[in-house]
């Protein structure tokens, strides 16, 4: 009986170890924000992999966009 609830405990934690390695990190999650960007986006119209990016980093990377696509870079 022990053997199955070690088991059992086991591969519950197995299960959440992938399913939180599987979560992007902040700075994953703002590089494909910074790789989305395209003349479409403005404030209020954000691309869908945007949404988790708080608003200020948000401007600062349409602002880079901008000049960017200025040449400005």
């Amino acid at each position: 009986m022990r053997i199955r609830i070690g088991v059992v405990v086991l591969a519950v934690v197995l299960l959440i170890a992938a399913f939180v390695a599987s979560i992007p990190s902040r700075s994953e999650t703002e590089a494909a924000c910074r790789r989305a960007l395209d003349n479409t986006s403005t404030a209020d119209n954000r691309p869908d992999v945007c949404q988790d990016v708080d608003a200020e980093t948000y401007r600062t990377f349409l602002l880079m966009y901008a000049l960017r696509e200025e040449g400005l870079d």
